[in-house]
This record gives C-alpha cells, sequence and structure tokens, in this order.
C-alpha cells in the first residue's frame, strides 16, 4: 500500500510558535523524540559560558594594566570615536561600524606601541 504525503511549507516562526503553547510533557517527549535539540542547546550553552569567561577574564586583565582605573569617557578609542562616542552608539551602529572596520586590512593598519598609563595629546 502507497501512501502519499503532502508537504507544507512551515516556517521556523510557526514551529516555535507550537513549541511555546506545549504542555511541558509534551516538550520532553519532543526533546525524546528529536535528542539533537538538547545537544545543540548545550553546546552552545557551554560555549557562551565560555564567552563569558573569556570575556570576564579579559575585562580583570585590563583593568589591572590600567591600575584598575577604567578608562575615561574622553578617551580617544577607534576611528574618530572616543570611548564615550561609542558606547552611546545603538547596536545596530556597531556592528555596522565593526563590518566597515573588519574590511580594512589589518596589515594597512599602523601599528603604535603604548604603555597603559599614556595620557592623550
Amino acid at each position: 500500500m502507497q501512501a502519499n504525503i503532502f508537504t507544507l511549507p512551515v516556517s521556523l516562526e510557526q514551529v516555535a510558535a507550537v513549541i511555546k503553547r506545549m504542555r511541558p510533557q509534551d516538550r520532553q517527549q519532543l526533546l525524546a523524540m528529536v535528542p539533537e535539540l538538547a545537544t545543540d542547546a548545550i553546546k552552545q550553552k557551554k560555549i557562551l559560558d565560555g564567552a563569558a569567561q573569556v570575556v570576564g577574564q579579559l575585562k580583570q586583565e585590563l583593568l589591572a594594566e590600567l591600575d584598575r582605573q577604567p578608562l575615561s569617557a574622553n578617551e580617544p578609542f577607534l576611528g574618530d570615536f572616543t570611548l564615550g562616542q561609542y558606547l552611546e552608539l545603538s547596536e545596530a551602529e556597531r556592528e555596522k561600524l565593526w563590518d566597515e572596520w573588519s574590511e580594512d586590512a589589518l596589515e594597512d593598519i599602523e601599528e603604535v606601541e603604548v604603555q597603559p598609563n599614556a595620557l592623550s595629546a
């Protein structure tokens, strides 16, 4: 006996909406049927936790280099921006700038050695 299976286009948003409306026991059953969902979520959480730990460690190391004195908002930061101006940008504006800056070849950027306690001109 041959069965005809009709496929309907379903968006991820529709799937997410259905999952959100599921009862907890139905979600557990779904995870039992598709264990990759749990595995992927665990992997992603480990990656995010690791990244957060690295960022925290870098912050501590930078503060130690700066004698525990955070940079002022008037400090030159990147491009023509001071730190304060950069931090005032929206996330979308920052992302756009980083995309532009990442197009520059690293070899073309002049490297300048600066001491941690250097003062701006």
